[in-house]
């Protein structure tokens, strides 16, 4: 089946790539939609510019929308930009990296739905620390990008997702009720190489923009270089 990618350019909807292709779903597209706002209830919103130069190191075609709505009628428009993706490439299906948000889940399958496009969701239900190992077990490169929790500070901004972090998550699961996969909107992330990459992302200047108790970093230049 010829399926399209919510892609946000973060750790779930880059391993939801490698575990479609598992379940022999042929990835036709990339399609990114970048909310207007970093209150967006429904996408992603760190480092979207971004995901053009994970698509060029995939080699997967990308196709990039604006996202001007808030709040509910985000899905109308998701539902607009599916019906447009499915008469350009003649797609049958979206793949979405949600991982426990109902909300997230149940709009995405309505809008899926509504233009005749089957949903899948390879992820859902996971244990949260398992698939955080299991990701980084497959050789996912994760950078953290934003933060918006109790238990975060402006450390954790630039950090590499690995064992340590894993382990300290899991501590603030406990302490805060922190999901560890940040499906609750805690933190953000942002895929420097995979096994699916040709070359992996060096980047080459950021900012750090810190707002008290939450804040992001800016990838302001990057580019593809040589792995290894």
């Amino acid at each position: 089946m010829d399926v399209a990618i919510l892609f946000s350019g973060g750790k779930d909807s880059c391993y939801s790539i490698m575990k479609s292709k598992e379940q022999n779903l042929d990835v036709k597209v990339l399609l990114t939609l970048n909310p207007v706002s970093d209150e967006s209830w429904l996408f992603h919103h760190p480092c979207t510019r971004w995901t053009t130069l994970q698509a060029k190191a995939m080699g997967i075609p990308i196709v990039t929308y604006n996202v001007e709505s808030q709040g509910e009628s985000e899905k109308d428009e998701l539902r607009n930009y599916l019906g447009e993706v499915k008469k350009r490439l003649k797609i049958e299906g979206i793949v979405s990296g949600a991982i426990a948000s109902q909300y997230q889940k149940t709009r995405i399958e309505e809008a899926s739905g509504s233009v005749g496009l089957k949903c899948f969701t390879p992820l859902w239900k996971r244990d949260p620390l398992g698939l955080l190992r299991e990701q980084l077990e497959a050789g996912l490169e994760i950078l953290i990008v934003a933060v918006a929790a109790l238990g975060f500070d402006q450390s954790w901004l630039g950090r590499r997702l690995d064992e340590e972090a894993v382990q300290e998550l899991a501590r603030l699961n406990s302490r805060y009720g922190v999901n560890p996969t940040g499906e609750g909107g805690e933190y953000e992330t942002f895929v420097l190489d995979s096994p699916l990459f040709g070359r992996r992302i060096a980047v080459r200047n950021r900012r750090e923009v810190w707002l008290g108790d939450r804040g992001r970093l800016e990838i302001e230049a990057a580019e593809l270089v040589k792995k290894g």
